[in-house]
């Protein structure tokens, strides 16, 4: 479990070098900056929330019997996809406090982190080293 926890601060690092990444693109290139920032910052939080859930779930599901763990792995990931769609409808119906597009992007941030793991994870060993 510690080397999950570790991998878990990894995708965090990562995701916060994409959301700052994003924000910066995005508030020099959109029409309505506070909109798309504050899209990207609820994205964000919703892909922060939704790796917690995922490392909270696995963790379940390492102690449950083959049959239960994949039944409980699939509801919980019902309920991640459930939730995203949810953070996206509230951001399109309220598309002008919080821009979809942002939001979309913070999403995706938690794909992002997952890819960008082994390079933070290289990283950081080099800055232990150092």
């Amino acid at each position: 479990m510690k080397k999950a926890k570790q991998i878990l601060k990894e995708m965090f690092a990562g995701l916060l070098v994409w959301l700052l990444l994003v924000l910066i693109i995005l508030v020099i290139i959109a029409r309505h900056k506070l909109a798309v920032a504050a899209g990207v910052l609820c994205g964000g939080a919703a892909a922060a929330g939704l790796l917690l859930h995922m490392f909270h779930n696995l963790d379940i599901a390492l102690g449950l019997d083959v049959k239960h763990a994949q039944k409980h792995m699939q509801l919980a990931t019902l309920k991640r996809f459930f939730f995203m769609a949810l953070v996206l409808a509230v951001s399109m119906a309220g598309y002008k406090y919080i821009h979809p597009v942002g939001t979309v992007l913070g999403l995706f941030g938690m794909k992002i982190s997952a890819y960008m793991q082994p390079l933070v994870h290289k990283m950081a060993g080099r800055i232990q080293r150092w």
